[in-house]
């Protein structure tokens, strides 16, 4: 049982775990509920009192834990599962056997109709082949941290400075391997924070082609970060 001070404690961090909820389901499908993500989150705070020191930035280390736990809770639901990584391979070979045809970019309207599918339901497969990515290359490092978090720390103690150091600076290293198109993909969805559906827009492409996009600059931004260890 929480106490009364505790239980005050918990709702006023409730804001955090709403805005970082929203950050993350604007990466999601509609068939994952953000309510689903703010519990998860809520509980990842009370988890997190016992060691919570509000003398030491307790945003910065409550940021992780909250995005730790709904990235778990994510992972549970099989974002990178084989189902996922097979519907991949099908699209990835119905976008280029749809490109020798057409010999140009197309419409996710256009790929739809020539796999003989929904168009909303491939978007939704291809949110969650792309959020997929991103749990994969969170994998990579400890304690839930994660691509964006590596950037977007606004305000961050000596200690988390310390933490994320070696990774922010391995990181950009890898990035400044990826061609232009792809470095603006992971600008957009990551530091921008964009949907996928709206970078589709911006750059006047396809999600299926900023998907291949992303997949690509990850798997080479993996190769990187583990070659370096």
């Amino acid at each position: 049982m929480l106490s009364a001070e505790e239980k005050e404690l918990v709702l006023s961090y409730l804001p955090l775990v709403r805005q970082i909820a929203y950050q993350v389901h604007r990466h999601l499908p509609p068939s994952v509920d953000v309510k689903d993500l703010i519990g998860y989150g809520i509980l990842a705070v009370i988890e997190a009192l016992p060691k919570l020191d509000r003398n030491k930035n307790p945003n910065a280390y409550l940021k992780l834990r909250i995005r730790g736990a709904m990235y778990d809770y994510l992972r549970s639901l099989d974002f990178a599962s084989r189902g996922i990584r097979s519907r991949e391979k099908a699209i990835r070979e119905a976008v280029d056997r749809l490109k020798m045809e057409k010999g140009e970019d197309f419409s996710d309207e256009e790929l739809a109709q020539f796999m003989g599918e929904d168009p909303e339901k491939l978007r939704e497969d291809l949110q969650a082949i792309s959020f997929s990515y991103m749990l994969s290359l969170d994998e990579l490092f400890q304690e839930g941290r994660s691509y964006e978090e590596l950037f977007e720390s606004k305000e961050e103690g000596p200690e988390e400075a310390v933490i994320k150091k070696d990774l922010r600076e391995r990181l950009l290293k890898a990035i400044e391997k990826l061609d232009q198109r792809e470095k603006l993909v992971l600008q957009l969805l990551y530091y921008e924070e964009l949907p996928l559906k709206e970078v589709s827009k911006l750059l006047g492409i396809s999600m299926a082609r900023v998907s291949q996009i992303k997949a690509q600059a990850i798997e080479k931004l993996k190769r990187y970060l583990t070659s370096a260890e």
